[in-house]
């Protein structure tokens, strides 16, 4: 894998994962 593909891939993975807990805080509180 190339720098720019692990880049990409960290940064959605980041992503995703700021909006499953934006999602649970919203459903929780």
């Amino acid at each position: 894998m190339s720098t720019a593909t692990k880049v990409v891939v960290t940064t959605v993975a980041v992503s995703a994962l700021l909006s499953i807990l934006l999602i649970f805080q919203n459903v929780f509180v």
